[in-house]
């Protein structure tokens, strides 16, 4: 277990679906995906460039709000050996804002309990005055990372396990991008990232 590597190979830290790729260009701008970048490859690099990678990436998904972002930062220190948790906690992250933001514009309280892919087609973009857009990257966000983090257990042609460092990296990126979009148009899912409130007390 001497090895950073032990679930798949070396080579696969620098991997990533063209599914992922395509929504972190879309959703990120020019520098942060270059930044994306950059962080996969010191992942790649020297143990000091892993511990520097690491670092950067603890202090990109920190919390609040403590749960479950204390359980995806602590998952960058485990990286490029084990990736599945971290996918599945930053979407959980999404999963919690959706939920609020759903339950703030539809009143409906079974979004507080509804997935992340029913609560999105409860937002109806012209009827709650939400970015099209957003609602659809939040619905790739949802079938290419999150779904699969959490169900899908078979691994792609050609590669060692699920899901790849970078594809770590990617997610961490988006997530914390499209987290920062949520927050500036829903009061209530601020409020949980905050720590202010819960979502059952919404």
């Amino acid at each position: 277990m001497s090895s950073p590597y032990s679930t798949g190979r070396k080579s696969e830290v620098l991997w990533a679906l063209p599914i992922v790729v395509e929504l972190a260009e879309d959703t990120l701008t020019p520098f942060e995906f270059d930044e994306a970048e950059r962080i996969s490859m010191m992942l790649a690099g020297s143990k000091g460039r892993r511990r520097e990678a690491v670092q950067y990436l603890m202090k990109l998904v920190s919390p609040p709000p403590k749960r479950p972002l204390y359980y995806a930062e602590m998952e960058m220190q485990v990286l490029p050996r084990w990736t599945r948790d971290a996918i599945r906690y930053l979407g959980d992250y999404v999963d919690l804002l959706v939920k609020a933001m759903a339950f703030e514009y539809t009143k409906d309280h079974r979004c507080k309990k509804y997935s992340l892919g029913r609560n999105l087609r409860m937002l109806k973009p012209r009827k709650h005055g939400i970015s099209s857009e957003l609602v659809a990257k939040l619905k790739r966000y949802n079938s290419f990372l999150y779904r699969p983090g959490k169900h899908d257990f078979t691994v792609p042609r050609g590669r060692g396990h699920r899901f790849t460092s970078k594809e770590v990296v990617l997610t961490a990126f988006i997530t914390m991008k499209l987290a920062g979009e949520i927050k500036k148009i829903s009061q209530f899912a601020e409020k949980v990232s905050l720590n202010e409130a819960a979502i059952q007390d919404l």
